[in-house]
């Protein structure tokens, strides 16, 4: 079995714009399935919501990326 750092450490991002990119995708996705969820629970849209917490999980998403980036994992 593979140690945590091992496993850790093939998933860390190498450059910044891959830090950025993935937050980026985290972001659309997120959008697009809490918009989803809007639409089944509601019955209606609620994009600034929707929006506000995608980028919190984007966010969220970024601060770990980067903190893996720096330390090296």
């Amino acid at each position: 079995m593979e140690s945590t750092k091992k496993l850790s450490s093939s998933v860390a991002p190498v450059a910044w714009s891959e830090v950025l990119l993935t937050s980026v995708k985290v972001a659309a996705v997120g959008f697009v399935v809490l918009q989803g969820k809007e639409w089944f629970d509601a019955g209606s849209f609620d994009t600034p919501a929707t929006a506000m917490d995608a980028g919190l999980i984007a966010g969220g998403t970024f601060v770990l990326n980067a903190i893996l980036k720096l330390t090296k994992f």
